[in-house]
Order: C-alpha cells, then sequence, then structure tokens
C-alpha cells in the first residue's frame, strides 16, 4: 500500500517538478532528508527519489522553469568556500590511502550534496522560498522525530531509535544530533504559521521531537539539547514563550524519561572511567596523527574507518599526546567529531575550510541583525537566528559524533548566506528610495 501509495504521488510530483525547478529542488531536499526507502517494502523501495528529482531540477533549470530571476549574483563568500572545499575534498579523495572502500562512496556523496547547495543560489530568491526550504526541513526530519517519538512515547521509554540506515542518521547518535538541529526550525515555523491547527502540529512534532532524542539515549544529544536550550532562552525575542516551552518539554522529559536515561546521564559525570568517551578520544588522536603525516590531503573520505590506517597510527599520540587514554581498539572506529572527523580525512587545510564555513555563516547572521534593526524585516531576523542556532546544535551535538557531511548542516549555511543577500540587496534599495524621496523634497 506504500508502495502504491508513494508511485501515485510521483506521478503528480514530478510533472510539477518539470514545471518549476524550485519545486523540483524541494522535492529532491525532502526526499534525501526523509529517505523514503526505508518505509517501503515493495518495488518502490529500490527507487533512487533524489536522483530523479535532481535530474528534474536541473533540466527544469536548463530550460528555464524558474520564475524568479537572482537578482543578488552568483558569486558568494559561501559558494566561493563550497567550492573550495569540494575541490580540496576531490583532490583528498584521489589522493586517500589505498584500499579504503568507503573512501569512493563518501566522496561521491559529499560532491554530490555540495552541488545540490550550490544550485541554491539560483532559486532562494523570496521569503517565500525561504520559507518553503524551511518548512521542507521539517517535514523531512521532523516527521522523523514525530515518528520515532512517539514509539518512544507509546513503550513508555523504553523504545530505543537506532537510527535510519538508508540515511546518513544511520545510528542513534546521528538521529540525536539531527533532531535537534531541527528543533529551532520547527519553533519558527510555529512562531510565523498563521493557521492554528498548523501551529498545533509544528508545537507537537517539537514535543515528539525532544522525546526522540532523549530515547536515543545519546549524551552528544542531550548535551545539545540543553545548550540549545540556554541559548534559546536568552537570545529569544520571546523569552516568556520561550522559557514556558523549554520547562514543560523539560517537565514532561523527568517524568517520562526511562530509568537507563538517568543513568546513562550519570556516567557523564567522571569522564575519565568512562571507557565509551575515552575511546573516542583515542580516535582523536588517530585521527589528527593521519593529518601531521599528511597535513594538506589527510588520509581521504573515513581514513580511521579502513581497519589497516587505524592500525598504522594506532599507538600515535597525534595533537592529544597529552590525555592519557587506554590502548586503542584493534578495529578501525569512527572519529566521533565532526572537526577531528574532517582533519583526519582532509588534512589542516580541509579542517580550515570547514572552520571558515562556520565563521562566514556566524558573521552573515551578525549582517543580518545589524540591517534589520527598528523592526525592519524582522522575520529575515528571526530567520538568521533560528538558523544560527541549528549551526549551534550542530557544532556542540557534532562534538561526539562522525557527521561532518551531512546535508542539512550545507543546506542551513546557504540558506544563511542567501538571506545575507536578500537582506543586503533589500537594504540597499530601501537606502536608494529614501535617497530619493530626500532629494525631491522641496
Amino acid at each position: 500500500m506504500r508502495d502504491l501509495f508513494l508511485l501515485g504521488a510521483m506521478l503528480v510530483f514530478v510533472p510539477l517538478g518539470m514545471l518549476n525547478a524550485f519545486i523540483a529542488y524541494l522535492l529532491c531536499g525532502w526526499v534525501s532528508m526523509l529517505s523514503p526507502a526505508y518505509y517501503l517494502y515493495g518495488f518502490m523501495d529500490s527507487v533512487r527519489f533524489n536522483l530523479i528529482f535532481a535530474v528534474v531540477a536541473i533540466g527544469a533549470l536548463l530550460i528555464g522553469r524558474n520564475r524568479f530571476k537572482n537578482r543578488h549574483g552568483y558569486l558568494n563568500p559561501t559558494v566561493l568556500l563550497m567550492l573550495a572545499f569540494m575541490a580540496h575534498g576531490i583532490l583528498c579523495a584521489i589522493f586517500a590511502y589505498s584500499g579504503n572502500p568507503l573512501n569512493e562512496t563518501l566522496a561521491v556523496q559529499f560532491v554530490k550534496t555540495l552541488i545540490y547547495c550550490l544550485l541554491a543560489p539560483l532559486l532562494l530568491t523570496t521569503r517565500y522560498r525561504f520559507h518553503a526550504l524551511l518548512l521542507v526541513l521539517a517535514l523531512g526530519l521532523g516527521f522523523q522525530g514525530a515518528v520515532e517519538g512517539l514509539k518512544v512515547i507509546k513503550s513508555g521509554g523504553a523504545h530505543r531509535p537506532l537510527g535510519i540506515p538508508s540515511s546518513m542518521m544511520s545510528d542513534n547518535n546521528q538521529l540525536a544530533v539531527a533532531m535537534v538541529m531541527v528543533l529551532p526550525i520547527l519553533f519558527y515555523l510555529y512562531q510565523y504559521s498563521k493557521n492554528r491547527l498548523l501551529r498545533i502540529a509544528f508545537l507537537g512534532t517539537m514535543a515528539l521531537t525532544v522525546a526522540c532524542v532523549l530515547g536515543t539515549m545519546s549524551r552528544g544529544g542531550l548535551v545539545g539539547l540543553l545548550a540549545l536550550a540556554l541559548w534559546f532562552v536568552l537570545t529569544s525575542r520571546h523569552k516568556l514563550v520561550s522559557l514556558v516551552l523549554i520547562v514543560s518539554f523539560a517537565a514532561a522529559a523527568v517524568t517520562l524519561a526511562p530509568e537507563r536515561m538517568f543513568s546513562r546521564v550519570s556516567s557523564m559525570e567522571n569522564i575519565e572511567s568512562d571507557s565509551s568517551f575515552m575511546g573516542r578520544v583515542a580516535a582523536w588522536k588517530i585521527s589528527s596523527a593521519v593529518a601531521l603525516q599528511n597535513p594538506v590531503f589527510g588520509g581521504g573520505f573515513h581514513a580511521i574507518q579502513y581497519t589497516p590506517t587505524w592500525d598504522a597510527y594506532r599507538y600515535r599520540q597525534g595533537l592529544l599526546g597529552w590525555i592519557a587514554t587506554p590502548p586503542p581498539d584493534e578495529r578501525g572506529k569512527a572519529a566521533h567529531n565532526i572537526f577531528f572527523e574532517v582533519l583526519g580525512d582532509m588534512g589542516f587545510v580541509g579542517l580550515g575550510l570547514f572552520g571558515l564555513l562556520f565563521v562566514n555563516a556566524f558573521r552573515a547572521r551578525a549582517e543580518i541583525r545589524r540591517r534589520t534593526t527598528n523592526g525592519r524585516w524582522l522575520w529575515a531576523r528571526d530567520m538568521s537566528d533560528t538558523l544560527f542556532l541549528s549551526l549551534f546544535a550542530y557544532m556542540i551535538s557534532g562534538s561526539a559524533v562522525s557527521m561532518a557531511y551531512f546535508e542539512p548542516f550545507y543546506v542551513i549555511l546557504m540558506a544563511m548566506e542567501m538571506l545575507r543577500q536578500w537582506v543586503r540587496h533589500e537594504a540597499m534599495r530601501a537606502d536608494a528610495v529614501a535617497l530619493r524621496v530626500e532629494e525631491d523634497a522641496p
């Protein structure tokens, strides 16, 4: 039945995408985050939905099926940084240690992700389109949070979400990071939805997503939740509403969370005796050792997950020799940190480009806030805060998980940049109008 339903949906969505490149672009992002193959069991489970919509979107762009022209120009700091990051990633894949089966697969996925984001400047041109992109993020990631959160609540906390195997959220820690990232977006849509039922739906999805994060028992996810809640209250324009929501969610979480969750949290008190955490520190050592040996290109994508590479650097201390750790495992492991992941995969050059993407996004947010004073384009100011909070959640939660190439992160980076370009263009136009009025005044 699911397969037939999705087949019917495709018969509608594909023609719509052919008529409008932006619709095809949104559908491509939506199926990438939703990962519909995970929910199918019949003849549609092998269909490459994102490839279909990507081809439709590019084809529609080439034949001019885009109603709005980009008034802000294509080249901007984020585009240039992503192009540089993509070019460097390709070189890292070419010069990677041989034999790693993960290198080529992840390199191709990485390039596809950045190409998708590099199309955004041609399409993100109006307020309506910015909101539509956030809605797609909410429908893709929020759906996962709602489904898994319902299972957690229904089971009384016994259900543990373990990720979506057919996506980049393939384990509980990665799923938790994605769910923390989508929470600010859900709140923004709750604030700006005029329909009462939609507001209730977004608020309910937020609650279920929090339940999903708690159910994963991911300590990185929990730290991200706490950091997000604190920053949310401190920076929100609606501090009282934010505080009431967070207190309500916290009370519900304490009531519903299983005892094993509290045991998991209490284990964070003594880090040195936590074998899981110390194993991650050992992985960070090995990642940095690979980068010190290959400072420009690193070891290639997911280098240390390839056991021969892991074994070659197993006892090297890298940049963290001052931290005592038990002997590392004999088999390769993930880096368990987005920054050390990029460091080991792409060397110090790649890490520098990765860090510049963050810095540029934070500078973009500062410019948007500066240009949206006196209540002008308040929605853009709130949206920049929302995107910043998602990036902040990713940065904090990502310190304990390997998700450096997670597509929504790059989508949010580009959305922040295009929002800056939109605000800059509108501010210049408003200033020009004001100047003409002043010149015409008697």
